[in-house]
């Protein structure tokens, strides 16, 4: 009697044991199946020449000049693209020609940088993100940038809504092109007019307002107010100088996708 005693604690022991053991490896279990969080490592090098290297580090990409050390700071990107021998009369940037840089892309952004002769940022744009001509409109910049075959041709100061509600954001296409030749446009609207095809549900000026989705409502247009580009200014529209207004209305069609952020 006394050793079955002994026996029955000792059989308790052992099981409260392997109890224990159980719930620590079903834990264990959990734990590896439950995925890390991915980390970006910092400092990869997703690129590098004779002159400079391009680091994408967390939340951003550095390029350091490889001779002076200099750096040039951009948000994250995921593509290096070379440009090499580009003139002036090519995009991207039309107006500045480039020995040797590189285009920095993500989906959201796009950064020129000259690597030869000089080392800058030379200018940072939308990534408009298909091959084909577009207009994108920056409100919180006022700013037009005009696409060719998805590259970046030219950008342009404009005027937008004085109320932030009045310059509708959204997707939309050209309607429409006037010259105003015979006086078919008020003076305000300057010499050329580009209506924009803006559906109803987006004019948050008026319900049901036909001439909105005609491109009689909102559209690109010069001024007689040239003071008032980069400001916000306007009823709605998109307020361009006469003489640039003018070049615009030449290089887009009807049917241009334009797109207002």
């Amino acid at each position: 009697m006394r050793g079955n005693g002994l026996i029955i604690p000792a059989i308790v022991i052992i099981a409260v044991i392997m109890v224990n053991l159980g719930c620590m490896q079903r834990q264990g279990s959990i734990r590896s199946e439950t995925p890390l969080p991915k980390k970006v490592p910092p400092n990869v090098v997703i690129f590098q020449d004779n002159r400079v290297v391009v680091y994408r580090d967390i939340g951003a990409t550095r390029v350091i000049n490889k001779e002076t050390g200099q750096e040039i700071k951009v948000s994250s990107s995921g593509a290096v693209k070379m440009i090499r021998n580009k003139t002036a009369a090519v995009p991207p940037l039309v107006g500045v020609s480039i020995a040797e840089g590189i285009k920095l892309v993500n989906n959201d952004e796009i950064h020129v940088i000259e690597t030869k002769p000089g080392f800058k940022h030379l200018h940072s744009f939308p990534n408009p993100g298909k091959e084909k001509d577009k207009i994108i409109i920056n409100k919180s910049t006022n700013t037009l940038y005009l696409y060719s075959n998805g590259e970046l041709y030219k950008t342009y100061p404009i005027a937008t809504g004085k109320d932030p509600q009045y310059t509708p954001e959204g997707n939309f296409s050209i309607a429409n092109k006037v010259e105003n030749h015979r006086n078919e446009l008020k003076e305000q609207l300057g010499i050329c007019w580009m209506g924009l095809s803006v559906p109803y549900e987006k004019d948050n000026r008026a319900a049901n307002d036909d001439r909105a989705p005609m491109g009689k409502k909102y559209g690109i247009h010069g001024t007689n107010e040239p003071d008032s580009i980069g400001e916000y200014a306007s009823g709605g529209c998109i307020r361009m100088s006469n003489e640039q207004a003018v070049e615009l209305f030449a290089l887009v069609d009807v049917g241009t996708p334009v797109e207002i952020r």
